[in-house]
Parts: C-alpha cells; structure tokens; sequence
C-alpha cells in the first residue's frame, strides 16, 4: 500500500475539486475554506511520504503538479466571483500551467524552478486572505498588496521558464549539431530508460542530474577532441560520472561524515555503470568515475583524462556557488515526487 497511498493523496486534491466549487457558489465559504487548508496540506504529505517510503515515480511528479494546479483554479473561480482583481491571478496562471504543457510536450521535460515553488505558496497564502477577507470582512487584511506580489512572480515566473526553455532549446540543437560522432559514442546511454530518469533528479540549483552530465560530457568531449586525448572515454565517463540511484536531498537516514554523498557517489556511480553499460566501460572509463570528486575521493585520478574530467566537473558546478541562499537553509533542493 505504501506505493499508492502518495499519488491517493494527491489525486485527492483533484477528486475535491467540484466539492470545492459548489461550497464557493453556494457561499459556504468556512467549510470551504477548512476542507481547502486541509487538502492542502496533502501536497505537503505526499511528497513526504513518497520520499521516506522511496516510491517516488515521474507519474508522482506529473500527478502533484496537475493536482496543484486544479485545486488552484478551483478556489480561483471561487474568489473571481467575488473579486475581479483575482481574474489576472487566474489568466497568468494558466499561461504557466499552459507553457508548462509545451515545455514537457517540446523537450519531455517536468521543469520545476524555485520561483515557481515559492510562487505556488504565495498564491495560495494569497487565496487563503482572500477567503478570510469573505468571511471576516471586519479584519482590516490588505488583500490588494498579496495580489500585487502574486501577480509580479507569476510574470517573473513566465520569463524564468521561457529563458529556462530557451536554455534547453540551444542545448538540445546543440546536441543535434554536434559531429554525429559524439552521438554515435553516447547513444546507448542517452536512450537509455534508466538514464532518462536522471531528469527528475535534482542535483545542483535548477538543475538536474541529467543536465549537468550532459554539460559535463559535452565539454570534456570537446576540449579532450580539441587536445588529442581519449574524447571517446571522456564523452561516456563524463555521463556516467554522477550516475548514482537516488537523489542525495531525499536520504534522511543518519551516516558517518566520510560516508556522506560527497565522498562515496562516485563509487556508486561507478557500480551502476558497469551494471546498465557493460559494453561501454573499460579500466580508464571506471577509474575516471571512481576519481572525479578528488580531493574527496581517496584514491587520484591517474590519466590526463581522468584530471580533465575532475577539473570539468568542479567548473560546470560552480553555478551552485552563484546562489547564497541555498547555505542560508532557506532553500532547499528536493527531488521532484
């Protein structure tokens, strides 16, 4: 039961929808709002749940997303009726919801930003002054400044996607451009189901596990190609070098400082490589792996290419370090459920 009991939440939020809706037209607002806070809190113990119990699934993340968005435009409606001001909240709204449609139909792509995380929380913060605002009309709420907030990162919102889009885009034709050679090297691996779950991994801010191999193969492809080294290892360790089995953020079980993701991914990622591409790996491909996270490994790279891929890997994650907030605490990665 554990497997299902997440998704049963969340689909949940979608089942109340029309629950929703008739208590709004009806003008039960307080049982509205009471089922609507505790519905809510199920987008919280689903993802929760999902990650303790290790059944997370891309239908789980697809499912939360739909969920949000139709309890979101359910209250929406409700308040409209009420306040025409919430029709803008509603319309932007479903511009994202819609170019978020394109995005995955476009690059097959569950796109999750921090800006749209902390957008989704103050919309609903926003929803839920405005039902108490129906309710208690004597409680002095300024209502109009949360809507302004609301709809400012809700644009901002839009611009981050389509720059994100964007992004993905020139990466993808990139890709498509390159010699046919790089693809012919790194096929197996890229059509691989078990490597295309990488794309819901969360590995560095706004980026995924996938993402970042994918930049990290490319460069080590082209600069070992440029400097006559053994591009055709660098381009297969460089995908495979953080190809580990689960998110770091979600493991919540208590280890040793040196066991810790950072000093014994690597391994791990070397096991899996041989086990999903047998075919591909060779001594200096696994010794590649093994060593990319030096000075943390225990063991030093051993080759030039080895050192390229090291050297790669620190650069191309130095995006991480552009964002102060995620040492504050405030912000927290977390793998997409």
């Amino acid at each position: 039961m554990k497997k299902y009991i997440p998704n049963l939440l969340t689909i949940s939020r979608i089942v109340v929808t029309p629950l929703i809706i008739y208590l709004g037209l009806s003008k039960h607002y307080l049982a509205l709002l009471i089922i609507a806070v505790f519905i809510a809190l199920t987008d919280f113990l689903d993802g929760k749940l999902a990650r303790m119990w290790h059944t997370t699934s891309e239908l789980g993340a697809k499912l939360d997303t739909i969920a949000d968005k139709v309890l979101a435009f359910s209250l929406l409606i409700v308040l409209i009726t009420q306040n025409e001001y919430f029709i803008i909240v509603f319309i932007l709204e479903t511009l994202i919801a819609s170019f978020n449609v394109y995005y995955y139909y476009k690059l097959r792509i569950v796109e999750s930003l921090l800006i749209g995380k902390i957008k989704t929380w103050i919309i609903f913060f926003t929803i839920l002054l405005g039902f108490l605002r129906i309710i208690f009309p004597q409680i002095n709420i300024s209502l109009n400044v949360f809507l302004i907030i609301t709809i400012i990162l809700q644009i901002l919102c839009l611009i981050k996607y389509a720059i994100s889009y964007n992004q993905h885009k020139k990466l993808k034709k990139k890709l498509k451009n390159l010699e046919s050679e790089y693809y012919r090297i790194v096929k197996d691996i890229l059509n691989s189901k078990e490597f295309q779950k990488r794309k819901n991994f969360m590995h560095h801010y706004n980026e995924s596990v996938y993402d970042h191999v994918l930049r990290v193969s490319l460069d080590c492809y082209k600069i070992g190609k440029k400097f006559k080294l053994d591009y055709k290892s660098l381009a297969i360790a460089g995908l495979l070098h953080d190809f580990y089995s689960n998110p770091w953020q979600v493991k919540k079980k208590k280890t040793k400082f040196f066991q810790k993701h950072g000093f014994v991914h690597a391994h791990e990622a070397r096991v899996n490589a041989e086990k999903y591409f047998p075919e591909l790996m060779n001594p200096k491909i696994c010794s590649m792996i093994e060593t990319h996270m030096f000075p943390l490994n225990k063991r030093i790279p051993r080759s030039k290419e080895a050192w390229l891929l090291t050297l790669v890997d620190k650069a191309d994650s130095l995006e991480f370090l552009m964002h102060p907030l995620l040492f504050t605490g405030l912000v927290k990665l977390k793998k997409v459920d």
